[in-house]
């Protein structure tokens, strides 16, 4: 989000007073310094071009197809997505322009930009949060999830999304209340957004940590929920079988048993990669974000506690959670179809499997209509919701 060029108005005159003494001295160096920047523009145009149509193909996918809309949860989903190629669009190219230039080249719209930053990986991470939510409330009281889940409402925690994230970016931004105090006036060829420390805590309290610890708190929750439901599933099957098999009763629980292990630790690992790539993303930066403002400089010239190169890495690998979130939030069985559908390749792309959208078709093949009413009456959550951990 927030970033740090600090390339001052000295060095760049320095740069452009000694020309030639420059490029005879540091010529090798000078032409390494250029390969790496053309490196890295290619990378980032990589990240931004796939951010870009990963989150294009899915809103694509749930406007084209009337049982993707149909979903309420599928509106927190293309709102994300929306999010995302914000970030592709209105944040990411920008920054990388600047990064391949050395310099900020666009002026004054710097604030605007800053702004754009904080409003839309603000949005990206609620959405987040919002569909942990969703998917905790479908699995623990699912029938009471399915009156009050109402498109409407949807429409609501949406709104409130967008708000807040409005709210913490341009309000404070456009007023001069994010910059700490000695860097309210800003070089036009410098796009210096350093936080003063109010706005540093604030920020990211509500940007990152809220959000982060209710995603913890809901996922750890779910999988707890999911592997109390599975055992029940394997006591109902193992329960069946024994009745139709006796002689074999005891080949049939191991093999159950082992099912359900199975199970549980795909439930693990899909939602261990939901947090972990999250965290992996924007923690880092966050960290960074809090600290900087509380760096104090014990003299003119003396380096940074943190260096722009590591402040720029972080920023970038929390923008590229936006693209990674088509992949972990919508690339499920309807999703795949959808999106084979779009690319014209329905033929191979289909047959491509993941791992967690089996587990949801292993649970559903293995169960009859009888079961599946036993199940319910047992533990009171239909089937469809405790499959949605891989479905959404």
């Amino acid at each position: 989000m927030e970033t740090f060029y600090n390339h001052t108005r000295n060095q760049r005159q320095d740069q452009s007073q000694h020309p030639v003494i420059t490029a005879a001295a540091d010529s090798p160096a000078h032409g390494s310094h250029l390969s790496l920047r053309a490196l890295t523009g290619c990378v980032l145009c990589v990240l931004i071009v796939s951010t870009l149509l990963g989150n294009a193909l899915v809103c694509a996918a749930i406007i084209k197809f009337r049982h993707l809309r149909s979903k309420v949860t599928n509106a927190f989903v293309i709102s994300l997505a929306v999010s995302d190629l914000f970030v592709a669009v209105l944040v990411m190219p920008w920054r990388a322009v600047s990064e391949v230039a050395g310099v900020w080249l666009f002026g004054r719209f710097c604030d605007t930009w800053v702004a754009f930053d904080i409003m839309c990986s603000t949005a990206s991470i609620l959405h987040l949060c919002i569909i942990s939510m969703d998917r905790y409330w479908a699995i623990s009281s699912p029938f009471r999830y399915e009156r009050r889940m109402t498109r409407r409402f949807a429409c609501v925690m949406i709104g409130v999304a967008w708000t807040l994230s409005v709210l913490i970016s341009f309000i404070p931004v456009q007023l001069n209340w994010h910059r700490a105090g000695a860097q309210n006036a800003t070089d036009p060829g410098d796009c210096n957004a350093s936080l003063n420390r109010t706005y540093a805590i604030s920020s990211s309290l509500i940007s990152f940590y809220i959000p982060v610890l209710i995603m913890v708190g809901t996922y750890t929750r779910i999988f707890r929920i999911a592997r109390t439901q599975i055992r029940r599933i394997s006591s109902l099957e193992r329960g069946c079988r024994a009745v139709h098999r006796r002689p074999r009763a005891s080949a049939h629980e191991e093999s159950s048993l082992k099912t359900s292990f199975r199970r549980e630790t795909k439930v693990l690992k899909t939602l261990s990669v939901i947090m972990g790539l999250f965290v992996f993303c924007w923690l880092p930066f966050f960290v960074l974000n809090c600290m900087v403002p509380f760096c104090r400089l014990e003299r003119l010239g003396a380096p940074p506690c943190v260096s722009d190169t590591t402040f720029s890495v972080f920023v970038w690998f929390g923008w590229a959670n936006s693209s990674l979130n088509p992949v972990i939030y919508a690339f499920n069985a309807d999703f795949r179809k959808a999106f084979s559908t779009i690319l014209g390749c329905s033929r191979y792309c289909a047959t491509s499997a993941v791992e967690a959208v089996d587990f949801s078709n292993e649970l559903v093949s293995h169960h009859d209509t009888t079961l599946q009413k036993e199940f319910v009456r047992v533990t009171g959550t239909p089937y469809h919701f405790l499959l949605m951990l891989f479905i959404h």
